[in-house]
């Protein structure tokens, strides 16, 4: 019989994973004896009953885990306990099947990390729970260089906790930031909502590109696993912008308050707040004199976002309005301002000011609110497109608009506010559609002196005072709007104002649908006018307006009233279900 010797390293026999295997292919195993004695051959056992071998036999550990076969088989026959070839302590039957020969794991450290052996222990055998917190230790370009290694690797280093602890100590969000195609638009979207595989990850590719203002953090990471940069205030960020020689420089601005820094900005940058929940209440640029971000000539794709912009003067000011802005954007700049909080407190200016030829900015989702002074000023040429805006509480107008301005203002919720809604005024234009203006302490919406805007789809209701207030050689088209429920009169035309009101439902007001007065004018047409409490139209004073076509129904004081040298053409309306008519 051959002798077996043990190697400082133990080897350990592996079960076989073919099913069925032929028992003749078997290698019987040699006894285990102590390393420092070599193996001698152990005499047969005895044929007689009573006789007894020296030392009883040895029971492998797979005699805990395998049955053996009920009986044995041919080929297993062979294999008696006096053939040359079988182990005096086990019977075939008992054995293993073996696919490739045994393979040793050494105890040493030195072996182990040099053999193949090794490795593919470290590939393929590994628990993924082990692997997943060894991976837990890198950081995002190391988890993409090891994802190259094997499909296992692959997809234990695409795990989405993994990416999701990762994202969540560089950008602070709660939930993948999106900037599909390096565009002006950032979108946080829900991981469940998205396309991706792995949201994270991809929210991490998109915005890799930026530079962190992070007070306190060193200035640039020099890991080769991260390749990130911060400072301590932006200025110094968009300066390192410069240095690098990017067109349009990512910066995100993180957790804090950053006071004094006046931010001018020229050029086509993106700066947007980095912070877990509500990142604008919790990233606050905040100044006390001149304004707080001003965009000039130059910031024609410039970005701004996610932040809060106050302007807090220590004491009153009495310097003219274009020297208070807490956000101004000058002659042909184009920038995006996006889900921003704008507050100041001072009690002349504006909190947003737009001016000049070709200002054009977007401004959308932001919440212009509780500022002592006009919330948002368009004048002097200037244009933008304004949408889904939360205007409210502003001590002045919630919007003028003046002197040839021509904004596109859309879905605003404008309410609440200590003066009118929207002002026109001084030949200011505008498209406004779909706006829901409510509870302002004047007007809703008021014309004034040449100015000529264009109101569609806008719901008017609740005015302190009136809904649609037009005076003062006023002009405008109202169409397709819902006035109703306001204290005073649907729609007010005086003082030689000439507006269009077409196709309006004018309903519930406390007193009158349409009041003309005062050498009014206009046209009044196509629309449904019911349920208020005094005349659905009125005509007074020298007032000569066009009434045609109109649906006059449901009103507790006349249909239409005319008196006082009130004249005008009157035809083809419908009135009906009226009282005192």
């Amino acid at each position: 019989m051959p002798s077996a010797s043990f190697s400082s390293s133990r080897s350990y026999p592996r079960r076989s994973r073919r099913k069925g295997a032929n028992a003749a292919n078997r290698i019987p195993l040699p006894s285990r004896t102590s390393p420092a004695e070599p193996c001698e051959p152990q005499p047969a056992p005895s044929s007689s009953p009573n006789t007894c071998t020296a030392s009883a036999p040895h029971h492998p550990p797979y005699d805990l885990r395998r049955k053996s076969p009920p009986h044995a088989s041919t080929s297993d026959s062979l294999l008696t306990p006096n053939s040359p070839h079988a182990s005096p302590s086990y019977s075939a039957s008992m054995l293993p099947a073996r696919k490739r020969p045994r393979r040793t794991c050494s105890t040493s450290a030195e072996t182990f990390a040099s053999t193949p052996t090794a490795a593919h222990y470290l590939q393929y055998e590994l628990p993924d729970e082990v692997l997943l917190t060894i991976f837990s230790y890198l950081y995002e370009l190391d988890l993409c260089r090891i994802s190259q290694v094997c499909k296992r690797f692959q997809i234990i280093a695409n795990d989405n906790e993994l990416w999701k602890y990762l994202y969540s100590r560089v950008f602070e969000y709660d939930m993948p930031l999106y900037n599909p195609g390096g565009s002006l638009c950032f979108e946080f979207v829900p991981p469940e909502d998205s396309d991706h595989a792995n949201p994270w990850k991809e929210s991490f590719r998109q915005l890799y590109r930026g530079i962190h203002v992070r007070p306190g953090y060193k200035a640039v990471t020099s890991d080769p696993g991260r390749k990130l940069a911060h400072f301590d205030t932006i200025q110094a960020a968009l300066d390192h912008g410069d240095e690098l020689g990017q067109s349009a420089p990512l910066v995100f601005v993180h957790s804090g308050v950053y006071r004094g820094e006046f931010l001018v900005l020229d050029s086509d940058v993106i700066i947007i707040g980095a912070a877990p929940g509500n990142v604008a209440e919790s990233v606050i640029l905040e100044r006390d004199t001149e304004s707080t971000v001003m965009f000039v000539e130059g910031a024609k794709n410039a970005y701004l976002g996610h932040v809060t912009l106050k302007f807090s003067p220590e004491a009153p000011s009495t310097v003219q309005h274009h020297k208070h802005y807490c956000l101004e954007v000058g002659e042909h700049a184009t920038p995006t301002i996006d889900h921003c909080i704008i507050r100041s407190t001072s009690v002349v200016g504006a909190a947003v000011c737009v001016s000049g030829v070709c200002a054009s900015p977007t401004l959308r989702h932001c919440d212009i609110s509780d500022c002592e002074n006009v919330g948002l000023y368009v004048t002097d040429y200037a244009q933008g497109l304004y949408e889904d805006n939360e205007i409210s509480r502003n001590a002045l107008a919630g919007i003028w608009v003046k002197n040839y301005a021509n904004p596109i203002m859309r879905r605003n919720h404008i309410h609440h506010g200590r003066d009118v809604g929207i002002f026109t005024f001084d030949n200011g234009h505008g498209f406004f559609e779909a706006n829901d203006i409510h509870n302002n302490r004047i007007a809703g919406f008021e014309v004034k002196a040449g100015a000529n805007p264009t109101v569609v789809h806008c719901e008017i209701h609740h005015g302190q005072t009136g809904g649609i207030y037009v005076h003062e050689n006023g002009l405008g088209q109202f169409i397709d709007n819902r006035i109703h429920s306001n204290n005073f009169a649907g729609v007010w035309i005086t003082s030689n104002s000439n507006p269009t009101i077409r196709r309006n439902e004018i309903y519930n007001g406390h007193q009158g649908g349409v009041y003309i007065f005062g050498e009014g004018r206009g046209l009044i047409e196509h629309n449904n006018i019911y349920g208020n409490a005094l005349a659905g139209i009125q005509i007074r004073t020298s007032s000569d307006p066009i009434v045609r076509h109109n649906k006059i129904h449901h009103g507790q004081h006349g249909g239409v009233y005319v008196h006082e040298k009130g004249v005008g053409l009157i035809e083809e309306n419908e009135v009906s279900s009226v009282h005192n008519y």
